[in-house]
C-alpha cells in the first residue's frame, strides 16, 4: 500500500504505460527509468517524495555532463508516473508540479544547404535506389520511418501526392518463455514475441521490422510531390516493382530497408560527396528551409512536415541569404 518509486515503476510500466505508449517510446521510457530515475530515487517511498528529490534527479544529469534536454525528458517521465500514482490514490499530489522543469537546451541541428543537397543528389544520380531515397527525404521532408514505410499505393502520381499513413520501425523482441530459456537476448528466445499493446495498429514486415501508424495524428498527412521528385518517381516505378507487402522502395531482394542500413547509406553518401556529416533527420530541416525560402505559407509548411505546431516547424528552419537553384 506504500510502494517505493521502484515498485510503482514496475506496476505503472506494465499495467498503464504499456497500453498508452508506442513500443519505441515505451523502450525509451524504460531506458530513462533504469539508467537514471531508478538509481537516484528508486528506493524512496512514493508518499515520501518531495521537491528536493526531484531537484536531486535534475542534478544527476548535470553531474554526468548530460544536457538539460535529457534532464527534462526524465522529469516528464517521472511526472507521468506520479500523475498516474495520484489517479490511483497512491499519492495526494505529483511533486514534479512543485519544481521548475529543466529548460530545453538551445541547439541548432546542422543541416545541408540547398546547394549541398543538390550536390548530394547529383552524386548519387546513377544509383537509382539511393537517388530516390534521398530525393524523398529532401523534397518531401518525410521522417526516415515514414519514408521506409511507404507503400506503392500511398504514392499517387496522378494527383501528385504522397499519403503518409504508416512508418517502418525496428522493435525489440521480448522473452515469451517460462521458465526462462537462458538466452540473454530476447531475440534468441525460442518463444519470443513482440510486445505490442492491444488496439495499436501494427503489421509485421520482416524480422524485427514492423509497420506502425505515424507518431501522432499530425503525422497522418498528404505531401505534395515536387516536379523534380515526380520525374524521379515516374522513372523509378517504370523500372522497379514494389517489394514485400507493397513496400515502394525495398532492398534488391524485396525486403524492407532496415533503418540502420539506411542511416549507414546516408553517411556513406555524404562522405562520397565530400559533404559535412549531418544526421539523416536533418534532411527535414533542409526541407523546412527550402519551403520557407520558396515562400510557402506557414500553415502549409506545418502540414507538409507533419508537425503539431508552427513553433516546431520554425525550429527546423534555417534561414539563409539566398536559395540555390
Amino acid at each position: 500500500s506504500r510502494p517505493t518509486l521502484s515498485q510503482w515503476r514496475d506496476t505503472w510500466m506494465k499495467e498503464i504505460a504499456f497500453n498508452q505508449l508506442k513500443p519505441r517510446t515505451y523502450n525509451g521510457y524504460q531506458s530513462y527509468i533504469e539508467n537514471h530515475i531508478k538509481p537516484e530515487l528508486g528506493k524512496v517511498r512514493l508518499d515520501k517524495l518531495g521537491p528536493a528529490h526531484v531537484r536531486r534527479l535534475h542534478q544527476r544529469f548535470n553531474d554526468l555532463g548530460l544536457s538539460s534536454t535529457t534532464a527534462l525528458q526524465a522529469h516528464n517521465i517521472l511526472a507521468k508516473a506520479l500523475t498516474s500514482a495520484m489517479q490511483e490514490g497512491k499519492v495526494s499530489r505529483a511533486v514534479t508540479s512543485l519544481v521548475d522543469r529543466p529548460k530545453k537546451a538551445v541547439s541548432r541541428r546542422p543541416a545541408l544547404t540547398a546547394s549541398q543537397a543538390r550536390t548530394l543528389l547529383l552524386s548519387v544520380a546513377n544509383d537509382e535506389r539511393q537517388a530516390i531515397q534521398w530525393a524523398i527525404a529532401l523534397f518531401a521532408g518525410l521522417r526516415q520511418s515514414e519514408r521506409l514505410g511507404l507503400t506503392r499505393e500511398m504514392i499517387d502520381l496522378e494527383r501528385r501526392t504522397i499519403a503518409v499513413a504508416w512508418a517502418l520501425h525496428r522493435l525489440k523482441w521480448a522473452h515469451g518463455c517460462s521458465p526462462l530459456c537462458g538466452k540473454k537476448r530476447a531475440g534468441d528466445c525460442p518463444d519470443r514475441h513482440m510486445p505490442i499493446p492491444d488496439g495499436m495498429e501494427a503489421i509485421p514486415a520482416y524480422g524485427g521490422l514492423w509497420m506502425l501508424r505515424p507518431k501522432s495524428r499530425a503525422g497522418w498527412r498528404e505531401v505534395p510531390i515536387a516536379p523534380a521528385l515526380y520525374e524521379l518517381l515516374t522513372a523509378y516505378f517504370a523500372k522497379y516493382e514494389p517489394g514485400d507487402s507493397g513496400i515502394a522502395f525495398p532492398r534488391a531482394d524485396g525486403h524492407p530497408v532496415d533503418p540502420r542500413d539506411d542511416s549507414k547509406a546516408w553517411a556513406n553518401a555524404l562522405s562520397a560527396s565530400d559533404l559535412p556529416h549531418v544526421p539523416l533527420h536533418s534532411a527535414r530541416h533542409t526541407t523546412a528551409t527550402l519551403l520557407f525560402e520558396l515562400g510557402i505559407d506557414e500553415r502549409t509548411r506545418v502540414s507538409i512536415l507533419g508537425h503539431s505546431s508552427a513553433t516546431m516547424t520554425a525550429s527546423y528552419t534555417h534561414v539563409t541569404d539566398s536559395i540555390a537553384h
